[in-house]
């Protein structure tokens, strides 16, 4: 997770708040030993008062500095001047503080039994950071992550660690991935216990992300701290990805189903008229009783002996033809972000559906927002693909070209489409006088207690609840 905005505002007011105390208790710890004339008048107990203050002080330091270390801002990766890091975390910082007092001490004794156990403490620490450079000498690491996925579902992605030592296995690898958004900031941390030499082992992290658009995943950050905790060293690898997230998928609620299917049955629509039969020839069955005698296949008949009748399917090849007005004002609040959301929801559901009753329907889209994207094709996944990516990375506006799109919209299409206009925008529309009896109009501002969009998932994210208001301009 990101860093809080409290301690980022923190570094930038005290950025080296630590040091200063630190430098101040050496300096103090310096002048004591060399200086010994001037606390020589003082009783035993302003010794040790004079010691503890200075141990407080140097403390402090220490701890304010540690403190700043552990919630530093990350640098970006054109600013690294090295694809290796290294950081000492609060147990290396206490380690190194024993061995400072221990060489400190040597010194100023002249005791060569204190320098000989700050040599034994130092060759750990040396060995600590060169057994993990090491490591990250012959780790290697790949990604494999979905390219789409949609808004609120649970994915995952797979890290990979290959060890490419003959010899030697790599122990307790932790790769820390950066997913970016322009709304957020994301980290997650997979840990690798063991790899053996020559081999490759693979972990994972889940995702949920609630904000449509394009998320970029990457750099990876490789490190370890063993064997000894002492020293933590770092490697970043430059392995990037991106994956799209599409608006959320619902279902059109009952009430809006039947409205929308009532408008489409008021369009004028001019069909030749070849038969008595308006819909699709399905099949040749038997007849049954109770079923119409006109629909009797006479030559089938003469040729079986027995009465066969023509089956039909019900023909509803509707064509729609939707015009999204994705408005936003400058200074958007949370629920105006809410009502963009969910519009594209809601125009990406009614796509959907409508290709899935209507097998060969033509259906169109032009959203009039930041940028004006339009879309054609039918409700095959294929088609719906070139949508769903347009749809994602779509951002409202000003929303300047909507009377244009919607004039252009109205004389591309025929009598016999039905137009739907999608508006976010509250109080009376510019391009009222467009308006006509074609053109069906939703508005997406007012909330009311019926339920528009409903999820299938209501645990994650709950069911979106707007008014629907369906009128025409007669």
């Amino acid at each position: 997770m990101s860093d809080s905005p409290i301690s980022d505002q923190r570094l930038k007011q005290n950025p080296w708040a630590g040091i200063l105390p630190i430098v101040v208790a050496c300096l103090l710890t310096a002048i004591y030993f060399h200086e010994p004339q001037l606390t020589a008048r003082l009783p035993m107990p302003g010794h040790i008062l004079i010691r503890v203050i200075v141990l407080i002080i140097g403390l402090t330091g220490v701890i304010q500095f540690m403190n700043q270390l552990k919630h530093r801002p990350r640098l970006p990766s054109w600013m690294r001047l090295s694809q290796h890091w290294m950081t000492i975390p609060l147990e290396g910082w206490i380690y190194l503080g024993i061995m400072f007092v221990l060489f400190t001490g040597a010194m100023l004794t002249k005791q060569n039994t204190l320098l000989l156990v700050f040599a034994f403490m130092a060759g750990p620490f040396v060995i600590n950071g060169w057994m993990t450079f090491g490591m990250l000498q012959a780790a290697r690491v790949h990604r494999d992550s979905p390219p789409r996925a949609m808004q609120g579902e649970l994915f995952s992605v797979e890290l990979k660690l290959h060890n490419s030592r003959p010899l030697l296995a790599i122990w307790m690898m932790s790769i820390r991935d950066e997913i970016g958004h322009t709304l957020e900031s994301l980290n997650a941390t997979v840990l690798f216990s063991r790899v053996s030499p020559r081999s490759s082992q693979a972990g994972q992290y889940q995702l949920r992300l609630v904000h449509r658009g394009r998320y970029r995943l990457g750099p990876l950050s490789v490190s370890s701290r063993f064997p000894l905790g002492l020293v933590e060293r770092s490697r970043i690898f430059p392995v990037k990805s991106e994956v799209l997230i599409y608006p959320r998928i619902g279902r059109i609620s009952p009430d809006w189903r039947l409205k929308l299917v009532g408008a489409t049955e008021l369009v004028s629509r001019n069909q030749p008229q070849r038969g008595v039969f308006h819909d699709d020839f399905h099949r040749l069955r038997e007849f049954r009783s109770g079923d119409n005698p006109r629909a009797i296949h006479w030559r089938s008949t003469a040729r079986r002996g027995e009465l066969i009748l023509r089956e039909f399917h019900q023909n509803r090849e509707h064509t729609l033809a939707v015009v999204l007005d994705l408005f936003q004002p400058p200074n958007a609040k949370a629920a105006d972000h809410e009502s963009v959301d969910f519009a594209l929801s809601f125009v990406a559901s009614i796509l959907v559906e409508r290709g899935r009753e209507c097998r060969d329907g033509f259906l169109s889209l032009t959203v009039s927002g930041a940028r004006t994207f339009r879309w054609e094709g039918q409700g095959h996944s294929s088609s719906l693909e070139s949508l769903f990516d347009g749809l994602a990375v779509i951002e409202p506006g000003s929303a300047s070209e909507v009377a244009e799109n919607l004039q252009s919209t109205l004389e591309q299409t025929q009598s016999t489409t039905q137009l739907l206009l999608i508006t976010t925008r509250e109080g009376e529309l510019p391009y009222q006088s467009l308006l006509s009896h074609r053109i069906d109009v939703l508005n997406l501002t007012t909330r009311t207690d019926d339920s528009l969009l409903i999820f299938d998932d209501e645990r994650q994210l709950r069911s979106v609840r707007r008014e629907p208001v369906l009128h025409r301009d007669e």
